[in-house]
């Protein structure tokens, strides 16, 4: 198959400004640099699929394979174990922020999520049960979570707070962000997730934003929305559709959507590149209709042929690890050096985009 890169890449480049008006921000007032990726995402959404990895390792494995680093680069910012919180927290999310400021001064685009630990739990992890060697740490009251006054809001806002100190010093660095809280939603193995009433955890998200957004002024953020292969609900049957929209926090509050695949011929979806990611996408899109998609997290780099004919037209998509039995050396030298991947060689040059942004 033959594609044309250049003239495709300067198509994206002229088209920015109006499909970036197109697609509205959640936040109105993104930052100038957010705003031209976000921009960028969405003229090349449907045309081609930029590539990433999560992990600085797993980055320079790519480029040790194929020369090429990942357009998107995703990092864990939040203490998902006990030893990574409190006072060594602070120096894992310094050390991650710097890897994010260096992604971004090379001409990648930054990916984080967040793997937040229980909050009324000093030595609880972001599991609900037994995760390695730490202990479960049991579920979270998110009704009182979200509700200002209380002893779970208030220990919410302190871990909120804390976390937005590293996520200032990247506004203030000017380096956007794709922020991703709250990762796999509606999972079920996650504190966060209310499967008696998801409307809470959806309330979660909600108070996430106003605070980052309206009172720390974190405008450097592009929201992404994530759900999970598998559901909170009893029984293997993935698709869930009504119960995963009770935990959409609703359009305004999301920029991106995206959903996490592994285990997917455990839960009866059938191999990666033929049936669970084609299914994925038609789910997403009656999850958060009219958002582009994205593939948050996967077991393996989905098949860029498949894409660039019929086949689901991801946004990005982030291996979680390169090697193994999906992610051999030979597939992600194809993956990541076919025509209809963009690598961060390809990228515009964000900060040039930036200036026409700016008021």
């Amino acid at each position: 198959m033959h594609v044309r890169i250049a003239p495709l890449i300067c198509a994206a480049s002229l088209v920015v400004a109006a499909e970036a008006r197109a697609l509205e921000p959640a936040d109105p007032d993104l930052s100038p640099e957010a705003r031209a990726v976000l921009g960028y995402l969405a003229s090349v959404y449907g045309k081609r699929t930029l590539t990433g990895i999560s992990g600085t390792g797993n980055a320079e494995k790519v480029y040790e394979i194929c020369g090429k680093h990942p357009a998107v680069l995703a990092v864990d910012i939040s203490g998902w174990n006990s030893p990574t919180w409190g006072k060594s927290y602070s120096s894992v999310v310094a050390r991650y922020t710097e890897q994010v400021k260096a992604w971004w001064e090379a001409g990648g685009i930054p990916s984080m999520q967040f793997h937040w630990k229980h909050p009324m739990k000093d030595d609880g992890t972001a599991w609900v049960g037994k995760h390695g060697k730490n202990p479960p740490s049991g579920p979270f009251d998110l009704a009182k979570g979200t509700t200002p006054g209380t002893d779970e809001h208030k220990a919410v806002m302190r871990d909120l707070s804390r976390t937005a100190d590293y996520l200032e010093a990247l506004r203030d660095a000017g380096v956007p962000v794709l922020w991703r809280p709250l990762h796999e939603i509606d999972g079920g193995w996650f504190w966060w997730t209310d499967g008696e009433t998801p409307e809470n955890t959806a309330a979660l998200w909600r108070l996430i934003f106003n605070y980052y957004v309206k009172e720390r002024k974190l405008h450097n953020l592009v929201w992404v929305y994530n759900a999970g292969l598998k559901t909170v609900a009893k029984g293997r049957d993935p698709d869930h559709v009504d119960l995963r929209k009770r935990f959409y926090p609703g359009p305004q509050y999301v920029d991106i959507s995206g959903i996490d695949i592994y285990a997917n011929a455990y839960f009866g979806w059938g191999p990666y590149q033929e049936t669970a990611y084609p299914k994925a996408f038609r789910l997403m899109e009656q999850v958060s209709p009219g958002k582009i998609l994205a593939l948050s997290e996967s077991g393996a780099i989905p098949n860029p042929d498949i894409m660039a004919k019929d086949g689901p037209k991801w946004l990005y998509c982030l291996p979680w690890f390169v090697g193994g039995e999906h992610n051999p050396q030979d597939w992600v030298k194809k993956t990541f050096t076919h025509p209809y991947m963009i690598t961060r060689d390809q990228l515009p040059d964000f900060k040039k985009l930036a200036e026409r942004y700016r008021r």
